[in-house]
């Protein structure tokens, strides 16, 4: 997959926490350490951690998939290929929904993907969303305005495959835009065996 191909168009949320050790003053960054956990930091201070679901959950859990579409364009049909990345947030008050989205006039495949490749913010497109109550049950999101996608790798645990991506300062604003979220964290996407039809 060419990383020139990406045009951006869907979403994605993370920010970076360091801590101090009292041994050594070693710096140690749990976005390294800990997947699945996202730390959300507001450019005001404000810090929220939220952690992804698990599969078997009622919520939706990272997973990956491929996907396509047509679009019209003057009467001109045009395949647009897509490859995603989504999943609910647990114990954040800020976000509790994060996807990003690569798309591309031809067909993509998570093997084209390898450890290290990384793309800016203008290659893929990311929302986060929050529901402020259920009853009122209104998606409110908001679109990535910066940051980094990293591939870190692929693993398979029994008959699943994995792939994990480092999300580096995605910033959004807050839904009621009084500030800019900056987020970071690893997160663990299962991929779904989902071809282009």
């Amino acid at each position: 997959m060419k990383k020139t191909a990406f045009i951006p168009i869907f979403a994605a949320v993370l920010l970076c926490f360091c801590g101090c050790s009292n041994d050594d003053d070693k710096i140690v960054d749990p976005v390294e350490t800990e997947t699945n956990v996202l730390l959300i930091k507001s450019d005001k201070g404000k810090t929220s951690t939220g952690t992804m679901y698990k599969s078997g959950e009622t919520y939706n859990p990272p997973h990956c998939y491929l996907g396509k579409e047509i679009r019209y364009n003057g009467g001109n049909a045009q395949t647009i290929y897509h490859m995603g990345f989504g999943a609910n947030i647990k114990g954040s008050d800020v976000f509790d929904m994060l996807n990003i989205n690569f798309e591309s006039s031809q067909p993509m495949s998570f093997s084209n993907l390898k450890a290290g490749d990384t793309f800016d913010s203008s290659q893929f497109h990311a929302v986060a969303a929050y529901t402020p109550t259920w009853p009122e049950a209104i998606l409110r999101q908001t679109t990535a305005l910066s940051g980094k996608v990293t591939v870190v790798g692929t693993n398979k645990v029994g008959d699943k495959s994995y792939m994990s991506l480092k999300l580096s300062d995605l910033r959004f604003d807050a839904i009621d835009r009084s500030c800019v979220y900056s987020i970071n964290g690893t997160v663990e996407y299962e991929i779904w065996d989902i071809q282009y039809e």
